[in-house]
């Protein structure tokens, strides 16, 4: 199953990318569950973090948007 990656998501890996808190309105649970199904992100000791499956899909979802080149 595909899962596309949308804004939401894409704020949730940005915050963790740059080592943000998350606020509790951002993370929506299904958000969270589709990003842990991706492998994106993982649970650890200090809380969630970002893997490298899931910086490629942010990067990936952000040249798809033009927000960089």
């Amino acid at each position: 199953m595909r899962f596309p990656m949308t804004h939401p998501q894409a704020l949730i890996l940005c915050r963790l990318i740059n080592q943000d808190k998350l606020l509790k309105s951002e993370m929506n649970w299904a958000n969270m569950v589709i990003l842990t199904q991706v492998g994106a992100i993982k649970m650890t000791k200090g809380g969630l973090a970002i893997t490298t499956a899931g910086k490629k899909r942010f990067l990936k979802f952000v040249k798809k948007e033009g927000m960089i080149a």
